[in-house]
């Protein structure tokens, strides 16, 4: 947190923030909320900002703040208002381009965030807002090594930005780089523990690492913290069953893979998983329930094939006695080619 104010300090000093006249003596404090949005600490940012906004109602600086936590809080109309207001006001501030194309962003407003994103990088190609988001919207355009180097860059002039560290580690996380995608989502719980999004994607990414007990530990953590809102996570109990089954802990994975059903019953790979594990549990009128329920489930991005459905059905129906149904599927296995396979966290 220091390290944010000292170079948003540094940044006044050498002029890239306009900051006197209406918002002389509140630098700091300024600082301090901006950091605090940077965490996804949107109330205490919001603490801080009232006090201000009220003794400098003229400053551009708190507007573009209040703004940014009218995002947070879903205020939609009242966050446009205000970031079009403050760009009216400094046209040449990146940063207000910047957080506006973000906020259209993740209203889906593709368009006119790309439009944004470049406004913000052609005002200043080094301010970390722009950077972080022109790089995660020419990751969506198809330009993933472009988007990770400027969120690399981004991530390096503020480390405490906890959305580009997590935008990075996704990246990396898809790019099958787990080592580095650990480094960013260590850092983002280290600031906000409570994000169960960010645990998830750790443990997944320490299990490929061999740190199983880190692993577990990740998911738990993530799980305790998982409520209803923003950062929820209908994934994380697929994830944790599927390391129990692994281990070995089979009453402990049918837990979360029940939870995983009810949670994301539209998702094959839920119900195949399940399915898996009532095989281990003997369980074999489950385990055909649950398979064809898995077979009846299209999956695009190609998480669970149809031959693995194949296989699975092939190996139940053997299970239960039913060898014409059990020789069905082994002839389709042998007839399906395998497909490209997809991505799917």
């Amino acid at each position: 947190m220091k390290t944010a104010i000292l170079c948003f300090l540094l940044a006044v000093a050498t002029g890239r923030v306009a900051l006197a006249g209406p918002c002389s003596g509140i630098e700091t404090e300024l600082a301090q909320v901006s950091v605090k949005l940077a965490h996804d600490a949107v109330e205490a940012a919001e603490q801080q900002l009232d006090p201000i906004s009220q003794s400098h109602p003229d400053c551009p600086a708190v507007l573009l703040a209040q703004a940014r936590v009218e995002a947070a809080r879903g205020q939609d109309s009242k966050a446009a208002a205000g970031f079009e207001r403050y760009l009216l006001s400094q046209p040449e501030d990146a940063n207000g381009y910047a957080y506006f194309a973000r906020f259209l962003l993740d209203r889906n407003q593709y368009q006119r965030a790309d439009d944004m994103s470049s406004m913000a990088m052609a005002k200043d190609p080094n301010a970390a807002p722009a950077l972080a988001v022109r790089g995660q919207i020419l990751d969506m355009k198809g330009s993933p090594q472009q988007g990770m180097d400027l969120l690399s860059r981004a991530c390096q002039l503020d480390p405490e930005d906890i959305r580009a560290q997590f935008d990075l580690g996704s990246m990396d996380d898809r790019a099958k780089r787990p080592a580095d995608a650990v480094t960013h989502f260590r850092k983002v719980v280290a600031i906000d523990p409570g994000d169960p999004r960010a645990w998830d994607y750790l443990a997944l990414n320490l299990e490929p690492l061999g740190d199983i007990d880190g692993a577990r530990e990740a998911y738990a953590k993530g799980l305790a913290v998982n409520q209803q809102g923003p950062h929820f996570d209908a994934f994380l109990d697929y994830n944790y069953g599927r390391l129990l089954m692994k281990l070995n802990r089979l009453d402990d994975s049918k837990i979360h893979l029940d939870r995983a059903v009810e949670l994301v019953p539209q998702m094959r790979a839920t119900w195949y998983e399940r399915a898996k594990l009532d095989l281990r549990l003997k369980d074999y009128p489950r385990a055909r329930t649950d398979a064809e329920q898995a077979a009846a489930i299209p999956d695009p991005n190609g998480l669970i094939i149809d031959l693995q459905i194949y296989a699975l059905l092939e190996q139940v129906y053997r299970r239960l006695g039913e060898a014409e149904l059990a020789a069905k599927y082994a002839e389709l296995g042998r007839q399906t080619p395998p497909p490209v396979r997809g991505e799917h966290h």
